[in-house]
């Protein structure tokens, strides 16, 4: 099915109109050249950032490299990520991964939901900024977030508005031996937000996490 802006909803919000076109007419071109759906959707971004655009650093809509400027709750860990490899212990560019909520708990003021998705259906993950993060990078973020941080910040940035009192890293390996059956894994959490912020999930102006930190090694993926 042709990329079109009709089409790509969830692009759509991150994306301005000028850069939503760029973005199809590169992944509908990797699709004419019958590359598969995740390798056109890598197309698609690299083809926005090569015209000149970039994340914000407030807000969702990527904004232009030369004007530079999320609907989430943000935590950082460090994350791992894979293209080409640097010098070791070398960082690179920051970036941020977003999953949604799944749950609101209004008896004990929690929200649940993913932090990070890193396979659905035994396939990675692509988030809708194209970064897909591995189980074992997933795995050492939760283990030094737990340990080190546990706190979630508002819209990315700002003070500390809470804690994130459940932390579960679910790996296909950890599922099998705990005799779960799921077709998504990643990085379950829930954070006890304050009463403005629960209730920004509770009316959907807030609609997920972000997990977001420092890649220390990248490696190309393979087409």
């Amino acid at each position: 099915m042709p990329f079109t802006a009709a089409n790509q909803v969830v692009i759509a919000k991150f994306l301005p109109a000028p850069a939503l076109e760029v973005f199809c007419k590169a992944a509908n071109e990797a699709e004419q050249g019958n590359k598969a759906h995740n390798d056109c959707v890598r197309a698609g971004w690299a083809a926005v950032e090569t015209a000149g655009w970039q994340k914000p650093t407030t807000g969702k809509k990527w904004v232009r490299k030369d004007d530079p400027g999320g609907n989430s709750v943000h935590v950082d860990a460090p994350l791992g990520a894979r293209k080409k490899p640097k010098a070791e212990g070398e960082m690179t560019e920051k970036f941020d991964t977003e999953a949604s909520v799944f749950k609101v708990d209004d008896s004990l003021g929690l929200v649940f939901g993913w932090a990070i998705v890193c396979n659905k259906s035994g396939e990675a993950y692509y988030d809708s900024q194209g970064d897909h993060i591995p189980e074992d990078s997933m795995l050492k973020a939760a283990a030094d977030f737990m340990k080190n941080s546990r706190v979630a910040k508002d819209m990315h940035q700002g003070d500390e508005i809470g804690p994130v009192v459940f932390c579960w890293p679910m790996t296909a390996e950890i599922a099998k031996a705990m005799g779960i059956d799921t077709d998504t894994t990643g990085l379950m959490i829930a954070m006890l937000p304050p009463a403005d912020i629960l209730a920004k999930f509770k009316s959907g102006d807030y609609t997920g996490f972000s997990i977001g930190g420092y890649r220390l090694q990248d490696e190309e993926v393979a087409a």
